[in-house]
């Protein structure tokens, strides 16, 4: 397969499955209250093994990463397919949120933090001062899971429906928009590392890098980046 038919064919993948489970809360409410149990079930094993089988690569490893990643939901979904209880299905988001858990918390025991992980996809040379950083970030999304993944919980077992699909349909992703949000604004004013855009230059003249340590140690590195010289073993 060509370099531009896999990337094509991962993008579509990364799309399929981002609207299957954005959109899920919405599908699961509208079919809830309109489609019997069983009926449900099928609809969703169907639209879910069309957003997998576009990741199948065949592969041993790729099989196996299939099925460690998604397993839980397909016994979820067969459950309420074999059973007919329909409230088996709002367990799904919690079912999300404990395996995102699991991979953070597993990168903060055993290797790089989740969050330097994706730091380092930007800025591969990402400095020692850093680091520390990173990690903190990472503990702050794995109480977010957990507690999301409790709230999801509660609303399943104890509420109306049309309170489940709110939070999971719509606050919970407004919540990661928050955070997503209040970490970058905590980023840019605690390293006050700028590029050129129109928001650096803003904060830049709000946050001026020389005012601060970490300023001055984000105008050093900026500058040893630039003149490519390595930054990791003098950060």
């Amino acid at each position: 397969m060509s370099k531009p038919t896999l990337r094509a064919r991962r993008t579509l993948s990364a799309a399929l499955q981002g609207i299957f489970f954005l959109s899920y809360p919405l599908i699961v409410y509208f079919a809830y209250t309109r489609l019997e149990t069983r009926t449900l079930a099928i609809l969703l094993l169907s639209l879910y093994g069309i957003s997998v089988a576009v990741r199948f690569r065949g592969s041993a490893a790729g099989v196996r990463h299939l099925v460690r990643q998604h397993i839980g939901l397909a016994i979820l979904i067969a459950i309420a397919l074999t059973t007919g209880d329909s409230t088996v299905l709002l367990f799904m988001p919690v079912i999300v949120s404990l395996y995102l858990l699991w991979t953070f918390s597993a990168s903060l025991r055993d290797g790089i933090p989740m969050i330097e992980r994706f730091a380092r996809i930007v800025e591969d040379d990402l400095p020692d001062f850093t680091i520390p950083y990173c990690r903190k970030v990472t503990v702050v999304w794995c109480v977010f899971l957990a507690a999301n993944a409790l709230c999801v919980l509660i609303l399943a077992l104890a509420a109306p429906i049309e309170w489940w699909a709110l939070y999971s349909g719509l606050i919970s992703y407004l919540l990661i928009g928050a955070i997503l949000v209040g970490e970058f604004v905590v980023r840019m004013i605690w390293f006050r590392y700028f590029g050129n855009g129109l928001i650096d230059r803003v904060f830049s003249r709000v946050f001026p890098p020389r005012r601060t340590a970490n300023g001055r140690r984000s105008l050093v590195y900026q500058d040893r980046r630039e003149r490519g010289e390595t930054t990791r073993s003098s950060a």
